[in-house]
């Protein structure tokens, strides 16, 4: 089956299925979609032929301006891309590293794109016994000892759901700001966690570039659009490594108007704390160790009496059309032992449930 998350369209293919069948707690997407002023603008914009035979404004201007008056950064230290992870190769590429230092368990694409870049990948391996939290101190003697030309971090950190407070992530930047190494911090869902955000530090702070999404929190991750935040003279470099159109016009209206909905935020911040603690209790009491997170997904780890995560995955599938993540691609997660779920609302939370009650019991 798939490697990443959300491929509905490779499992349903396989399965001899349409994708409307899978219920994806693969990917971690809001469940919500888009607020409705977001919705009103596409589904308006879509419908005027006029809008579809203009290309892009190039620098996003709308987009930016929105994103300038909810982060309180300069419109000209961001940067809009085709979705977050597109913007890592184009990140690294900016901070001329050679190396980079790498906590793992970690997303697949950092490997990926130091690949790409001819980057050396330098894996730095988490503790399970602390629930995959960075220890800043230890960290710090790393980055001190090694030399590397950047260091790659997300916060919250994926797949576990853990994060670094403001005071940990700072000690780390300061580190690496006396080696001269550069920071890639990934805040793809630190809109779970708002007040950890890093964008206005590095707005201002040469060797901090931060990478965020937007369609994870707002729920449309068909429109492929995320942005990065960094010291301008760092913007620069990353833009000059995009396509020259990168995002669509309606993507970048649509979006804006999507940050213009407070409301939107705050039930959704609501909602997610209340399901992902109901769904971690219910997990736990399946037997499950399910770890602590701040995001909205959460991993679990099987007891050794329990099927392999990959007959799991499968048997959800063929079952129950409930698509999970099996999270072998995961460096340094032990091999069978690890799923991640997406915390979804309340009712397909309890589908969820049901289903994995009904496997876990006949396997």
């Amino acid at each position: 089956m798939t490697i990443h998350g959300g491929d509905v369209w490779q499992v349903a293919d396989e399965l001899g299925i349409a994708p409307s069948e899978l219920l994806d707690f693969s990917a971690n997407v809001n469940p919500r979609g888009l607020p409705p002023r977001a919705i009103e603008r596409l589904a308006r914009d879509a419908a005027q032929a006029q809008w579809l035979q203009r290309y892009p404004d190039p620098s996003a201007r709308a987009l930016r301006q929105a994103l300038s008056e909810r982060l309180g950064v300069a419109p000209e230290a961001i940067v809009i891309g085709p979705g977050a992870a597109a913007l890592l190769a184009p990140a690294l590429r900016a901070t001329g590293a050679t190396s980079a230092l790498v906590p793992v368990p970690a997303f697949s694409e950092y490997r990926r794109v130091c690949a790409q870049r001819d980057v050396q990948f330098v894996p730095w391996h988490l503790n399970r016994s602390a629930d995959f939290l960075l220890t800043a101190g230890s960290f710090g003697n790393a980055i001190r000892t090694g030399r590397y030309g950047a260091i790659i971090l997300n916060n919250p950190h994926n797949p576990s759901g853990t994060l670094l407070d403001f005071s940990q992530i700072r000690r780390i930047l300061d580190e690496a700001e006396a080696c001269g190494t550069a920071v890639l911090l990934d805040e793809a869902f630190i809109d779970y966690a708002p007040e950890h955000t890093l964008v206005r530090e590095a707005a201002i702070r040469p060797g901090l570039i931060v990478v965020r999404s937007l369609t994870k929190f707002y729920g449309c991750p068909a429109l492929r659009i995320g942005y990065a935040v960094a010291h301008p003279d760092a913007i620069a470099k990353i833009r000059a490594s995009l396509p020259a159109w990168p995002v669509t016009q309606l993507a970048i209206d649509a979006l804006a108007e999507a940050l213009r909905d407070p409301s939107y935020e705050e039930d959704t911040l609501r909602e997610n704390r209340t399901e992902r603690e109901r769904l971690r209790g219910a997990l736990a009491s399946l037997g499950l160790a399910v770890l602590p997170s701040h995001a909205n997904y959460l991993l679990a780890e099987l007891a050794p009496s329990m099927p392999r995560s990959s007959q799991l995955q499968m048997r959800m599938v063929l079952n129950h059309r409930i698509l999970i993540r099996n999270c072998d691609s995961y460096e340094g997660l032990e091999t069978g032992r690890w799923i991640r779920l997406a915390v979804r609302s309340n009712p397909e939370n309890m589908r969820l449930m049901e289903a994995l009650n009904e496997e876990l019991k006949s396997l």
